[in-house]
């Protein structure tokens, strides 16, 4: 039984749109750890340039 109808290509679009998700989670979890360690980084800078550390 092959499947080549309109009921296989819905089902094709369906795991595209899952597939696009699952993607847009990923890069936008990754984007949240950059920001995350640039802030960090910043912070620590900013605690070092104003420290009374001579």
């Amino acid at each position: 039984m092959e499947l080549s109808g309109p009921k296989a290509r819905s089902g094709q679009a369906a795991l595209e749109y899952i597939l696009v998700f699952v993607a847009l989670i990923a890069v936008v979890w990754a984007l949240g750890l950059f920001v995350s360690a640039a802030r960090r980084g910043a912070r620590q800078t900013a605690e070092m340039v104003t420290s009374d550390y001579p």
